[in-house]
């Protein structure tokens, strides 16, 4: 139900730490049914950018912003270490959270959020790579059973890091949290989506050698999920890609199955499927949605959640967990 008698979704944004702000300020300004009424974020420059974006007026305190206005639902985009606590008030004052990945960094935190959501479906996180075209196409594609039983899928995740042009928080523990918590999320949840699996173990590795240009902010990480039962998932992400290339990520996944196999080229937006009966071929693309859409349309329009609670706090839980792992040598740990 809306928020208002006008039926506009009053929502604020707390937080521009990160470009990721921009999946909801792009998403409203093609929309007449969501406004900003409310932004916060302690660094004065980025909210007084906030203020102009939205015309909203702005807090340094994001307590002070929930008491002043009443709004439906709230965008988190702070440092990734402040944002389970600005989510789990939201969640407790009965306030729709949508977060951006991470939205915790610890198992301590994960659980502060579960325990303020008390079984509600209260929350979603923007995972934008479940509505790409290619995407889309590879779901369609796993659905038919034209790639068989699934036996494994291997991602890559490489990002450009360029250190001078980062952020002083992203190389603090405390508010970056980690490579495989952090760049891990996003192919965990992609796995499981599109295989159905619900329990198994993960085990992640952190490279040792730091990225060029840091100390010690490491370069390279991997987590395998194995599925009870069922295949296993190598996820690999990186802050190494090329800083000469002209994309920020040459993302990609190979889904391997009995009968045949996909790759996914996201950066060139390219579906390759080749089977047993089929050579392989160009798999024609459906029209992709936009990263926040969705949310929006569950809140003001009464449409079913496309990423509910469970699916954002089982991913999120994942990928600590491999960062977990990580630190105790490799030890798999449990999830599911």
């Amino acid at each position: 139900m809306p928020a208002n008698s006008s039926g506009t979704l009053d929502i604020a944004i707390i937080g521009a730490a990160h470009p990721h702000v921009e999946y909801v300020l792009s998403e409203i300004a093609n929309r007449t049914d969501v406004r900003v009424v409310a932004v916060a974020d302690h660094d004065a420059a980025r909210r007084a950018e906030l203020e102009r974006r939205t015309m909203a007026p702005g807090y340094a305190d994001p307590h002070a912003l929930l008491d002043a206005h009443q709004v439906r639902a709230v965008a988190v985009f702070t440092e990734f270490g402040l944002r389970a606590p600005i989510v789990a008030e939201l969640l407790r004052r009965g306030i729709f959270a949508i977060a951006d990945k991470p939205m915790a960094v610890t198992l301590a935190q994960l659980a502060t959020i579960e325990e303020a959501l008390a079984g509600r479906n209260l929350l979603t996180l923007l995972l934008e790579k479940r509505f790409y075209p290619v995407t889309l196409a590879l779901r369609s594609i796993i659905d038919s059973g034209e790639l068989g039983d699934v036996v494994s899928i291997t991602a890559t995740g490489p990002h450009k890091l360029v250190p001078s042009r980062r952020p002083a928080w992203m190389f603090e523990p405390s508010t970056y949290g980690g490579i495989l918590a952090d760049l891990t999320v996003h192919d965990i949840d992609l796995a499981l989506w599109l295989t159905g699996y619900t329990s198994g173990t993960v085990s992640g590795w952190i490279s040792p050698i730091p990225a060029a240009g840091t100390t010690n902010f490491p370069a390279l990480g991997r987590a395998i999920l194995a599925c009870d039962g069922g295949p296993q998932f190598a996820i690999e992400v990186d802050w190494i890609q090329p800083e000469a290339s002209p994309r920020h990520g040459d993302y990609a996944m190979r889904i391997s199955g009995t009968r045949g196999r996909a790759d996914v080229l996201f950066a060139e937006n390219r579906l390759l499927v080749e089977t047993a009966t089929r050579p392989r071929r160009d798999v024609d693309l459906p029209a992709g949605g936009s990263p926040a859409g969705f949310v929006f349309d569950h809140l003001a329009r009464g449409e079913p959640l496309q990423i509910p609670a469970h699916d954002a706090l089982r991913a999120t839980r994942i990928a600590i967990l491999a960062e977990e792992s990580a630190a105790n040598g490799g030890k798999p740990m449990r999830w599911g």
